[in-house]
């Protein structure tokens, strides 16, 4: 399963790098703090363009004293 961490790129960037990686079988999407609802915004693309989400985990970690705000978003063809 490939991992593809969503931070600085534009949503189309992640759905390109997603459909591809997604030619070989589950992906799998992460993002921190900010870039969480991005990372939403992909998998719900994904979605429209016919593909499944397998499972979602949301987190909370700790980071030089700060908490930050986890997902991760499994999507399969």
């Amino acid at each position: 399963m490939e991992e593809i961490l969503v931070k600085e790129k534009e949503i189309s960037e992640y759905l390109e790098l997603a459909k591809k990686a997604l030619e070989n079988g589950e992906i799998e999407l992460k993002a921190y703090g900010r870039d969480t609802v991005k990372a939403v915004d992909v998998a719900e693309n994904l979605k429209k363009q016919g593909f499944k989400v397998s499972d979602i985990k949301i987190n909370t970690e700790e980071k030089d004293g700060k908490r930050i705000s986890t997902i991760s978003i499994k999507i399969t063809r």
